[in-house]
């Protein structure tokens, strides 16, 4: 597989984790009601808790989607690969966490389930790490 096609993955996987942040991460539901929250309402204190993984997601996200965008425009630069590295790893920690975290099931009828945001900067975060091993080698 050609660097090209391995740098465009690690692309995909920056632009999964950081749009990852601004989709619901946890959705609550009730009788027709739904309310969603995502990383950036924590971020943004919209949520009562503010939570550390939260910052990470946005930071993993960012510096994954970075360091795939340097990786493609200047892959002499060997070392631009670590970027999209941390980053993918800081999402993928994020994630992580926020599935540890995240209460799921049913409460006096509300029911509680991960929203794909969650999943979307787990599998970006992958994605960035799959691209930066590529474009080590």
């Amino acid at each position: 597989m050609s660097k090209g096609i391995i740098g465009v993955i690690g692309l995909i996987g920056g632009i999964l984790a950081l749009v990852g942040v601004f989709t619901p991460w946890v959705t609550a539901s009730a009788l027709g009601w739904s309310e969603s929250v995502s990383a950036w309402d924590c971020i943004t204190g919209r949520t009562s808790e503010t939570e550390t993984y939260c910052y990470l997601a946005l930071v993993g996200g960012g510096l994954a989607l970075m360091g795939a965008l340097f990786a493609l425009a200047a892959p002499e630069l060997k070392v631009l690969w670590a970027i999209l590295a941390i980053g993918g790893i800081l999402a993928i920690v994020s994630a992580i966490q926020g599935f540890s975290d995240i209460e799921t099931g049913r409460i006096l009828g509300l029911s509680f389930n991960y929203g794909y945001g969650l999943y979307l900067t787990l599998v970006g975060g992958i994605l960035g790490l799959i691209g930066s091993l590529g474009l080590k080698g």
